[in-house]
């Protein structure tokens, strides 16, 4: 079933009686909504692998998102580990599984660390932790009430693990299947 949607599309998959109407159908006036000032140029982003966080129970795959030609400090990727390490280590942050990933992202005056995780099978936590480099202030763990900000090119990564997940939930989950989703990274322009 999983295969036939995958390859012919979800379309016939609705509720009896519905229908999919296309978006030509409505008329709307959107008028200013999504709008981007034309002065915003997006610019690819840098996203590399590194050395995963390995705890006692836990294993995070750690990746690192900045512009190119930026070189992201030594003292910054130190403080997100060390950070990362006692936020769990105290139950701050909580790694039911024993597996997820750390993005850290440095975009000069801004750092952003995301911290995720896998629950309850195929619930994804995640944890944001901002910081304001011109300040020099420490990471503060963003209010989730507000809604955590995420940048799109953290989406990369967060859609290539939720793929990696689910190919590991649709395994036999042997030996065999662990391994692979543990060591399964992304390194790119995104």
């Amino acid at each position: 079933m999983r295969e036939e949607l995958l390859e012919h599309g979800a379309g016939g998959d609705t509720a009896e009686g519905s229908t999919n109407r296309g978006l030509s159908e409505f008329k709307l006036d959107l008028g200013d909504v999504g709008r981007i000032p034309t002065s915003y140029h997006l610019q690819d982003r840098l996203l590399t692998a590194r050395d995963p966080l390995i705890l006692p129970g836990a294993f995070l795959k750690w990746y690192e998102l900045r512009q190119f030609g930026e070189k992201i400090p030594e003292c910054l990727i130190s403080e997100a580990r060390t950070l990362v390490t006692e936020e769990i280590a105290n139950g701050r942050v909580a790694v039911d599984y024993g597996v997820g990933f750390v993005v850290l992202q440095y975009a000069a005056p801004l750092a952003a660390l995301i911290v995720g995780s896998w629950h309850e099978n195929q619930e994804f936590r995640e944890t944001v932790y901002l910081r304001d480099l011109a300040e020099n202030r420490p990471f503060e763990r963003a209010d989730a009430s507000d809604g955590a900000p995420i940048a799109v090119w953290e989406l990369a990564p967060l859609w290539h693990e939720r793929r990696a997940w689910t190919r590991y939930l649709f395994s036999s989950r042997h030996n065999d299947a662990q391994p692979s989703y543990l060591s399964e990274f992304l390194s790119s322009a995104v």
